[in-house]
């Protein structure tokens, strides 16, 4: 009997400081993050989700396709009357 009660007081202890040392990791890595929302961040930033504040990206203009596009398509067209033009 005296053997069980030390297995399980060697079992709870375990337990004990597993808990204990789960809410220590949990509460250090609580405390490692720089904003939880957007409003813990500068106007000129927003929180990732790495929970560490960004700047926003600025926006590049995005570049025109028409010019190339009507190339392809003129290329498209001819290529499709000259295939024409040579077929018996």
């Amino acid at each position: 009997m005296k053997e069980f009660l030390m297995g399980a007081g060697v079992v709870i202890l375990i337990i004990i400081g597993s808990l204990v040392g789960a809410q220590f990791l949990y509460k250090s890595l609580e405390g490692s993050k720089e904003c939880r929302a957007n409003a813990d961040c500068g106007s000129s930033a927003y929180c990732g989700s790495d929970f560490e504040c960004h700047p926003f990206p600025n926006p590049q203009p995005a570049p025109s396709y028409t010019l190339p596009a009507f190339i392809l398509a003129f290329a498209i067209v001819a290529g499709s009357y000259i295939y024409r033009s040579k077929s018996p």
